[in-house]
């Protein structure tokens, strides 16, 4: 590979791996190995204990010790009560997510030249905070975050720049801890989002864990023992669950062998059909949000015109051929499903085709709301930015105070579909001081926009006083960092040693 043009980098920041890709000089995006070679590396961080080092990558996975080695976070993005402890420093989701970037920009930049300018990928169904604390980590690497971009659509563009595919296109993004669906249509140098259906918590991850179930009741079938004692042992089972899981997407039987110090070693025989059976509920799962997704567009299966594959969890043959069955024809794949989403971000990043994206939830505000049938007054969660809005948009909604004398109103900002308000998250509220001995029934104005990276911020506009106020949404936590927080450890994390 020769070095060179840093200037369109795309990073897919993954739950299990990330990886780096840029635009070669002949237009085409390439993966960029880190240096050790590999073009995936392990979203893995190992801290060292006596030397202070903080082991990225492969080397974290066999750093020898499950409990100071830290996997999976970016499931914890979107937890605002999250941290890690370890030799009494505590560790935010978002700073062990900037170790990882800064061992890519490190790693990358002593082949294609120094990187500042990225696009990073995330999935269409981040909440707020989970892309807030994206960008947060990016900064803290040392990076400039040019745009968030959802990785079904960083995906999509790669397709359309290999594959040369067009019309209707879904998009089943089946990752190492979320899955994403999302239907687009492709025409000429345009790629129009229609909408994503996800849940933030599937993927490998959870294949991994039924694993290791089937193997532990396997074990304490054959010993009349327990396999896991502590948690040490569960994370090492892990692995090498991760490992079997590929395994029995080229095999139909593995054979392994597990145990523990006190009750020695037993070989384990795992069949594909065994574990696909223990998968099935979680692939039903995947089933019906595909099924949702056609529904709320008002498509059939046929309506669709290619299906495509992206991530790792995709490579399991039972996921490929429920597709077929559901669609009447084989989904496509580009072989290297693991990179690219990667490769599309970095065409993204040259904006190599126009690209609009969706708001991925709706956003709206607790009200009183009268029902039209019974005429009783409940709150409920009342709607401002619906789903699947192209975005960048703004939209309003005209509320009116409901007590006389009102001195402050009280704007509570949701996320979430429901009009039932236990089911959608409040997560930030605005506080408005009005002139006193007002009667009920002023309107007050509330109005959210949404940016291009999804982004939103909100103004409450009372119509009587003139009086208004404009806030992005903050987020309390042990998890969330403060403004001078990021500057302060961002300086530290350039000291810290990452290897």
């Amino acid at each position: 590979m020769a070095s060179g043009d840093a200037r369109y980098v795309g990073i897919d920041l993954g739950t299990s791996t990330s990886a780096l890709a840029h635009i070669r000089q002949d237009g085409n995006p390439e993966i960029v190995p880190n240096i050790d070679g590999e073009r995936l590396t392990p979203s893995v961080v190992f801290f060292d204990q006596f030397e202070g080092v903080k082991l990225i990558g492969s080397a974290a996975k066999d750093g020898g010790d499950p409990t100071r080695t830290i996997q999976h976070i970016k499931k914890k993005m979107d937890d605002p009560s999250f941290i890690v402890e370890l030799d009494g420093q505590i560790w935010t989701p978002t700073e062990i997510s900037a170790m990882i970037l800064s061992k890519l920009k490190n790693d990358c930049s002593k082949l294609i030249g120094e990187i500042q300018n990225v696009v990073i990928t995330v999935p269409a169904n981040f909440n707020e905070l989970a892309r807030r604390a994206t960008v947060t980590a990016g900064k803290m690497a040392g990076l400039e975050v040019s745009r968030i971009v959802n990785e079904p659509t960083a995906a999509a563009l790669f397709y359309a720049h290999t594959q040369n595919i067009d019309g209707r296109v879904l998009v089943y993004d089946l990752g190492g801890g979320t899955l994403d669906i999302t239907i687009l249509e492709i025409e000429d140098d345009r790629i129009d989002i229609l909408l994503s259906e996800g849940a933030r918590h599937l993927g490998g991850s959870d294949f991994d864990e039924s694993l290791i179930e089937i193997i532990s009741d396997r074990y304490r079938s054959q010993s009349g023992k327990e396999l896991i004692l502590n948690e040490r042992q569960r994370k090492r089972l892990l692995s090498k669950c991760e490992d079997t899981k590929k395994m029995l997407s080229k095999l139909n039987v593995v054979s392994e062998t597990v145990g523990n110090e006190r009750d020695g070693l037993a070989k384990i025989e795992l069949s594909r059909e065994v574990f696909e059976d223990a998968i099935k509920r979680l692939l039903t799962r995947t089933v019906m949000l595909v099924e949702q997704a056609l529904d709320h567009l008002a498509l059939l299966p046929q309506d669709i015109d290619h299906v495509v594959l992206v991530g790792g969890s995709t490579r399991i043959p039972k996921v490929q051929d429920m597709l077929e069955e559901q669609f009447g024809m084989a989904p496509i794949s580009c072989g290297n499903v693991d990179e690219c989403v990667a490769l599309g971000a970095a065409l993204f990043a040259q904006k190599a085709r126009r690209v609009s994206e969706v708001c991925n939830h709706s956003y709206g505000t607790l009200a009183i709301i009268e029902d039209a049938t019974t005429g009783e007054a409940k709150v409920r969660n009342s709607v401002v930015i619906p789903k699947n809005t192209p975005i960048p948009c703004e939209m309003s909604q005209i509320y009116v105070t409901s007590e006389n004398n009102e001195e402050l109103i009280e704007v509570e900002i949701t996320q979430g579909e429901d009009l039932n308000p236990k089911y959608v998250d409040v997560i930030g509220k605005i506080s408005l001081e009005v002139p006193p001995g007002r009667p009920a029934g002023c309107p007050v104005t509330v109005t959210y926009s949404y940016d291009e990276n999804q982004r939103v911020r909100a103004q409450v506009y009372d119509e009587t006083s003139g009086i208004r106020k404009d806030v992005g949404i903050e987020y309390k936590g042990e998890g969330v960092l403060t403004d001078e927080e990021v500057e302060r450890k961002s300086s530290y994390l350039k000291q810290v040693k990452i290897a």
